[in-house]
């Protein structure tokens, strides 16, 4: 465009001054007809108008820019705290179990030694030590007995006796002085608690299951 514009303005200058000696050449010459300077400047301007016109006819037309897409904010996230700075949830302590009191005759079985499983060798001579907690309404007497019901016959006394009165909420632990089997398997042994009429009290069953090999 700058090139151009430099091109007409030197355009313009050469008719100017063509025209300017032109005039001074028809001053002294009577002979030819005086070129009026009018006309020759009408014609030059005329000239100038179509060279600019052709050279902007001749410019590419400029392109508009596209909008640019505006990028949508992101989000911020909220800052999380390490696993070791969290508030730990609060503990709810927990309460003794209570102890259901039953009417009757009623008992609840607490601890055993030899626990279950145990391996004995043939003929092995143990005493088994089981406790029992009174959790009826009546009282145990020494009339109250623990007595075999099932299995291998392991205990040298078919009943063990209560040794003192066990109030309601109290508890009672027996000793069986016992040998195991001399012939080497699984076995199971039942006892169950009675009162003085023989009558099983309520949850008062007791097992061992124990092995000999």
């Amino acid at each position: 465009m700058k090139k151009s514009m430099q091109k007409t303005l030197g355009l313009i200058a050469i008719l100017t001054t063509a025209a300017m000696i032109l005039t001074a050449c028809g001053a002294a010459a009577p002979a030819e007809p005086t070129t009026d300077p009018n006309v020759i400047f009408t014609q030059v301007a005329e000239t100038v108008m179509v060279s600019m016109t052709q050279t902007f006819q001749a410019m590419p037309p400029t392109s508009t820019p596209e909008p640019t897409a505006t990028t949508a904010p992101t989000p911020t996230i909220a800052p999380t705290l390490p696993a070791e700075q969290q508030a730990p949830a609060p503990t709810i302590p927990v309460g003794p179990t209570a102890t259901v009191q039953l009417y009757g005759d009623a008992a609840r079985w607490n601890t055993q030694s030899p626990v279950d499983g145990k391996v004995f060798t043939p003929n092995q001579d143990f005493t088994f030590h089981v406790c029992m907690a009174n959790v009826g309404s009546t009282s145990w007497t020494t009339s109250y007995y623990l007595g075999y019901i099932d299995g291998p016959k392991v205990c040298f006394n078919s009943k063990t006796y209560v040794g003192k009165v066990v109030e309601p909420g109290g508890k009672w632990c027996f000793d069986l002085s016992c040998q195991a089997p001399g012939t080497s398997g699984p076995y199971t042994t039942y006892w169950f608690l009675k009162n003085a009429d023989g009558t099983k009290v309520t949850n008062g069953e007791v097992y061992f299951t124990y092995k000999v090999q």
